[in-house]
This record gives structure tokens, C-alpha cells and sequence, in this order.
């Protein structure tokens, strides 16, 4: 007996709403007895953290509770548990009847089945867990599931990219239940990769989102060594002001950006003084800095991922001069990033159960200044980052928009206080996060009783980076995930640098 899935007009990804339809193809060499034949939609994310070895903080002694501590902790909450029977069929309020057999001719034998991938996660919904406590999940049930903490949110990306610690993976299982219990059951699988629609984008405003710093040459710091040879042009002689401004880095606000698409960046260029020189932009560099908080059970540990989507040196475009006035604004030409697309490995922001996702985007600018044709050696670097949100791409249809907009208002979650600010610069605080209440108190963005009639998203699919097929380390020969031996690591969050001096304007 073998069998396999073949999927029908497979997708590179697939997204909410989507339909996954296909035929379970079953080849018998003979007669077999069986009892029904089941395919499951699933979706798991599984993290795996080491404990800290030794005391806890502020225990003097290496106490009985610390080596109950010990060991790995793990969680994998199954966010996506769909089931439907295709053999033998039945009504929509029939429950397949156990204990049934059923003979099966030799030769080959077809069934198609067709699922449809909802909004939001289901782990810790009762009547998922009830399902999987019925037909069984490799293993898992719905028990364990009552164990861990849930968040109900909107299904996150397929993620890999951090072996044996994290991973967020989905599949299509089908399972050929046979009643004798000298025969096991067979099982394949095949996976797939899996963006989740966009929430809701506000109206667009001509608002945006800054950071900025200001900056100073030294003058007299500056100069040049003796020339050698008679043929050097002698160097200008710069003046006794050197000049000083601010940068601006700007974003839409909010500050969004999106998979696949370049960065809506501007760089402005601001003057304070009166001076003889130029000052020009020298150096330019554009880094997405990713923050993937992991958890499991009592563990917690923050992985940063870097992105260089811009590095450019030796550059001499001018960006002030003697004669501007004070205050001129001079915008520095996006050509030198719009083409630029964010690569086809940044997942959208996100937050599961155990799994978190967020973003920030760090400018570097590099200035010099002179006269054109002699920049200074000296230079000046200038650090600009904000907090952003990483959207798919994937649009939500009209007519989900349409039936959001016709639901009652919720009433307003509060915000939490703030906390107390840690040391910071005082001229320069850190920027703002993009408002809103936090993580867990925040509603779905969609509900799933939502989607009932309504089509899949219609609009462009991006290229997105993500999980493998039946054959990737995250799946054994009967589709089922391993167990991991062990995970090294140390627990406990992990920041980039410091933030500019930022707000909305």
C-alpha cells in the first residue's frame, strides 16, 4: 500500500482564505480492509529552549528548585487543525462511525478534498482541541494544549531560519486508518509555505515619522599632510566656521513597510550655520534589524536577524552649500535606494503564542565637508532607527473590509502605563513605538466567522522565502515532526543600538 497528496494548481504560498484542494491518491497491490482515510490542514509552531544552568538571580545557593529548573523547555501549539474524511463520505452533521471496515479492491483509488485555510490561530479553541483529541495529532492532543498560554491573532508566516529553537511550519497530512491492529496506519505528508493577508491599512495621510540629529564639524581638526610633489594642487584653505545642521530620516506614518517592496525613505538634509564649506553626503547605509522574541514554558530568548539593504562609500553629493539659506531643507535623491526591494526571507511582523516578530530600520548617514573636489578627512556618522511594522503585501478583499466596517465598534482596550524610561541620552530619547496597546491586549484584526462566504484575496502574491516540502529535516518518512536532542543558547532578551531623536509630523 502506498499513498501521497497531489495538490491541484499548487501555489508558491498560500494565504487566509485560500482554498487547498487536491487528491489523495491511494495504490493497492492488493485487497485491503480499511476504515476511513483522513487529510488534516496543520499548522505547528514549535519552539525549544535550553534552561539556564546554575542558581537563579539573587539566590545565594544552588537550590533543589534550580535543578527541577534544568533541562529543555518546549511548547508547540498547534495554531492550525483542520480535519475532513474522504472515505468513506459523509453528510455535514454525520460523525464518521467507528470501528467500520471497509474492503478496498486492488488498483489505484482517487479522493479529492478541498479545505479552506481560516484567520486566526486555533490552539486555544476548544473545539479544535476536542478534534484533536479525537483523531490524534502525531502524538499531541488537545490536552497539552490546555497546558501552554495562547494569543488569539491573525495565522503567522511560515518562519525557519533558526534550526532546532524556532520554526512555524505547516502542512497537508492524510492518514489511511486500517482496523487491524497488527497493521499500521500509513500516513504522508507534503508542506507549504504560508503569508498571512495584511490587516487593515488606515487612509493615507501626508503624515510621516522622523528620526533626526544634528550634527557639528570641528573646524581646525581637519587637514592635509605635506604634498610630495610639485604637481599636487595645493589644498584650499578652509575657513574658521565649519558647518553644522541636522539629518532627517523620514517614513510614512505609520511607519509601515512592506515584503517585497522597496523602502518609502526620505533623507533630509537641514542647515544651522553660516559657513564657507560644502558639506556633502559621503557614505550611506540602509539596515533592517529583526527581533524574534522565543518562547517556552518559564524561557524566553530574543534572536536578531540583520538585513543590509543599502551600503554605499564614497560618495560626494552635496547636500548644503555656502550660499543656502539657514534652514534650507535639501532632500537627498531616492534613487539611491527605491529599487531596492526588502528580500524574499523578511517575514511580516507577527505574534503567536510563543513566537514574536518585530522590526526596526536603522539609517546610517556617513558626512564630510569641503570645498567640491577636496572633502575633509574628517567625517561624521549619524545613526537614525525606527520602530517599524512589516505588512505581507496580500490585501484583504472588499468585501472582508466591507463586512468589518459594518461590525460594532469595540470598545477601546486602555493602554497600559508606561514604565519608566532606562538611561538615555537626554537630548536625543528613544523614538516612540508605532501606537496601540500591547501585543496581548490587542483584538484579531479579522474574525473567522468572517469568512464563511467570502472569495480568496485577489491581488498580487509576493515572492516569500519560507518552509520546505515532506522531505525537509522538519518532517520524518511518516510526516510527523522529530524531537529535538538538545538546543543550546542563553535566555533572555537581546536590543540593537540606541534610537534618534524621533516623532510624527
Amino acid at each position: 500500500m502506498s499513498v501521497r497528496i497531489a495538490l491541484d494548481n499548487p501555489h508558491t504560498f498560500y494565504t487566509n482564505l485560500d482554498f487547498i484542494s487536491g487528491r489523495i491518491i491511494l495504490s493497492l497491490t492488493s485487497d485491503e480492509n480499511v476504515s476511513a482515510i483522513l487529510v488534516k490542514l496543520e499548522g505547528e509552531s514549535r519552539t525549544v529552549l535550553m534552561r539556564p544552568m546554575g542558581p537563579m538571580p539573587g539566590q545565594p545557593m544552588y537550590s533543589q528548585r534550580d535543578r527541577r529548573r534544568e533541562g529543555i523547555a518546549t511548547e508547540n501549539h498547534k495554531i492550525l487543525y483542520k480535519v475532513a474524511q474522504v472515505f468513506p463520505t459523509t453528510g455535514p452533521n454525520q460523525t464518521p462511525m467507528s470501528g467500520m471496515a471497509y474492503t478496498l479492491r486492488a488498483g489505484q483509488h482517487e479522493y479529492p478534498f478541498r479545505i479552506k485555510i481560516p484567520f486566526n490561530n486555533g490552539c486555544s479553541d476548544p473545539q479544535q482541541q476536542q478534534i484533536m483529541g479525537a483523531f490524534g495529532g502525531f502524538g499531541l492532543s488537545g490536552m497539552q494544549q490546555m497546558q501552554y498560554r495562547h494569543v488569539k491573532r491573525t495565522l503567522p508566516p511560515s518562519l525557519t531560519g533558526f534550526p532546532g529553537e524556532a520554526e512555524i511550519r505547516y502542512y497537508i497530512k492524510v492518514t489511511v486508518q486500517r482496523p487491524s491492529l497488527f497493521k499500521e496506519n500509513r500516513r504522508s505528508a507534503i508542506g507549504f509555505k504560508f503569508l498571512p493577508i495584511e490587516p487593515p491599512r488606515p487612509p493615507k495621510t501626508q503624515n510621516e515619522v522622523y528620526a533626526r540629529r544634528p550634527y557639528e564639524f570641528q573646524a581646525g581638526l581637519a587637514g592635509y599632510g605635506k604634498k610630495s610633489s610639485m604637481f599636487k594642487k595645493t589644498p584650499t584653505k578652509m575657513s574658521d566656521t565649519a558647518p553644522k545642521g541636522e539629518i532627517d530620516a523620514r517614513l510614512p506614518s505609520p511607519a509601515v513597510l512592506t515584503c517585497n517592496e522597496s523602502i518609502p525613505l526620505r533623507v533630509i538634509a537641514r542647515k544651522l550655520n553660516e559657513s564657507a564649506e560644502h558639506v556633502f553626503l559621503t557614505s550611506l547605509q540602509v539596515h533592517l534589524v529583526g527581533f524574534t522574541e522565543v518562547r517556552a514554558q518559564d524561557v524566553a530568548r530574543t534572536e536578531t536577524s540583520n538585513w543590509v539593504l543599502l551600503s554605499t562609500s564614497g560618495l560626494s553629493i552635496p547636500i548644503s552649500a555656502p550660499g543656502d539659506e539657514l534652514r534650507k531643507e535639501t532632500v537627498v535623491d531616492t534613487s539611491l535606494w527605491d529599487s531596492i526591494p526588502l528580500p524574499n526571507t523578511v517575514a511580516p511582523s507577527f505574534h503567536t503564542c510563543n513566537l514574536t516578530r518585530r522590526y526596526e530600520l536603522e539609517v546610517r548617514v556617513g558626512l564630510g565637508y569641503g570645498v567640491p573636489g577636496e572633502i575633509q578627512p574628517q567625517t561624521i556618522t549619524l545613526p537614525l532607527r525606527f520602530q517599524i511594522e512589516i505588512y505581507s503585501g496580500i490585501s484583504p478583499p472588499a468585501a472582508l473590509l466591507d463586512a468589518i466596517a459594518s461590525q460594532p465598534i469595540r470598545p477601546t482596550v486602555p493602554v497600559r502605563p508606561a514604565q519608566p524610561a532606562s538611561a538615555a541620552d537626554p537630548l536625543y530619547p528613544p523614538q516612540a513605538p508605532p501606537g496601540g496597546p500591547a501585543a496581548d491586549d490587542a483584538p484579531p484584526s479579522y474574525e473567522d466567522a468572517m469568512a464563511e462566504d467570502i472569495s480568496p484575496a485577489d491581488g498580487p502574491r509576493r515572492e516569500y522565502s519560507g518552509v520546505t516540502d515532506v522531505n525537509a529535516p522538519g518532517l520524518d518518512e511518516k510526516g510527523a515532526a522529530p524531537r529535538y536532542s538538545s538546543i543550546q543558547g542563553n535566555p533572555g532578551p537581546g536590543r540593537g543600538g540606541p534610537g534618534a531623536m524621533g516623532g510624527v509630523i
